[in-house]
């Protein structure tokens, strides 16, 4: 792929863009979330982490039609100056705050930061849609798996930048600007390098002929039908809803560990990011571990019961249901106690856990939905997907405590697991009496 002029110049843009994305997260959570002269709370934690979901919840389903009627290089060319404008006025607030928190000053920065997300999210659609244009038909699958995965990595780096950078200079407001201000070069750097694309080189090819209203307009009955589709296909429709459920829970989580690792498991803001490191990339090898066991985990989950009495359920289904069960059982040991070992056993098993759940919803509704539905299959279960988090994020502000850790709390997340697995499990054993069909195993 990478002799392909139109591939190479797409991906530099990406890479260069996301490394952006991971600079300006880093140096938003380090000023919000760690810094030395403030303490986190659930509802600031809440907020911030709602900032980065809630644009791709409100805009993701729209995205997609304005980037059919626009240029998609001129998308990227002027999103990255809009996004370059934004974090230049988000590190001059950072600048000029002193690392005081007032009222104004958060929504004041709030509201920067979710229009800088939201234009982000019209970009990372914008490079998605124009992948096809710069491979061959041959490639896209194997661009398609490596393509997401390279952008996940130059986030992670530019995450790693922007602390590495805290970590030479020292806490402060004064490094946090300067975090933030990289990564308005790095965007604008990425504006740059799509001038090296031509302006119709990524399409699209035709636009059509209704106007911008007609087509969010047909956005919003696009989900009503899509949803109307989901609700009649048991296979996908407990799928989404398994995945909302997982992604509310995961989402209480999260804000705890946050909240553990600002407070209850750290000393101070410095030692707090190392925990937080940790959980993070605990959680990520368990999702990456997930992915390579499925393929060989479901197949022999199929034959565990061959030919015994009863409905047989999917080996996906199975293996989902196992996943829910160990996410409770991590609930359950915390409610014990938690220190940083376990709080990153926990995150590992977490993330393999959740990623399984991902995958079986990914595959259920990509072979259940009929084809012409599945592009607003998918729309819904981005929204659905995105808006369980809000709404986690909207309960912990009430009820996670400032330090993060809650017998109670921990508790009720393993029995809401406990639950949907049995709720699952039920469900898929109806169907399999009813004759409805399985998610195939191979593939």
């Amino acid at each position: 792929m990478l002799r392909q002029g139109a591939y190479r110049r797409l991906l530099a843009v990406r890479v260069s863009s996301q490394v952006g994305d991971g600079a300006f997260q880093a140096g938003l959570a380090s000023y919000i979330l760690f810094s030395p002269t403030e303490t986190a709370t659930a509802p600031l934690v809440a907020g911030a982490l709602s900032a980065t979901v809630l644009p791709f919840t409100l805009v993701g389903p729209f995205a997609g039609v304005l980037l059919d009627r626009w240029s998609r290089q001129r998308v990227l060319l002027l999103s990255n100056l809009v996004r370059v404008v934004l974090a230049a006025a988000v590190a001059a607030l950072v600048l000029a705050s002193g690392g005081e928190f007032g009222g104004g000053l958060l929504v004041g920065l709030y509201a920067l930061v979710l229009a800088a997300l939201t234009v982000n999210r019209f970009i990372l659609a914008g490079l998605g849609a124009a992948l096809p244009k710069t491979v061959d038909r041959s490639l896209l699958v194997t661009a398609n798996a490596i393509t997401p995965t390279v952008g996940t990595g130059a986030f992670g780096a530019g995450f790693g930048l922007g602390f590495g950078i805290r970590f030479l200079l020292g806490a402060g407001p004064a490094t946090d600007a300067t975090v933030i201000a990289t990564a308005a070069v790095l965007f604008g750097t990425s504006s740059v390098l799509a001038l090296r694309i031509g302006r119709g080189a990524l399409g699209p090819d035709e636009r059509t002929g209704a106007s911008a209203a007609q087509a969010l307009r047909a956005v919003v009955q696009g989900l009503r039908e899509g949803a109307s589709h989901v609700w009649h296909r048991p296979g996908p429709r407990d799928a989404i809803g398994v995945i909302g459920a997982h992604r509310f829970a995961y989402g209480l989580s999260v804000i705890a560990t946050f909240l553990l690792a600002r407070g209850y498991l750290a000393d101070d803001a410095q030692s707090g990011l190392g925990v937080l490191a940790l959980a993070g990339g605990a959680a990520a090898g368990g999702a990456l571990l997930a992915a390579v066991l499925t393929p060989s985990a479901v197949p022999r989950l199929e034959r565990w019961r061959a030919g015994r009495p009863g409905p047989r359920l999917a080996g996906l289904d199975r293996w989902v249901v196992l996943a829910l069960l160990v996410a409770c059982a991590v609930e359950m040991l915390y409610t014990l106690g938690v220190a940083v070992w376990s709080l990153t056993a926990g995150a590992f098993v977490l993330g393999l856990a959740g990623q399984v759940v991902k995958i079986a919803a990914d595959t259920h509704v990509q072979r259940g939905v009929d084809e012409s539905f599945r592009g607003r299959a998918f729309s819904l279960y981005d929204v659905v997907f995105n808006a369980a988090f809000i709404l986690a994020a909207a309960l912990g502000a009430l009820v996670v405590p400032d330090d993060g850790y809650s017998r109670p709390l921990y508790a009720f997340i393993a029995l809401l697991y406990l639950v949907v697995a049995v709720l699952y499990l039920r469900a898929c054993r109806r169907a399999a009496r009813h004759g409805v069909a399985a998610v195939p195993t191979a593939g």
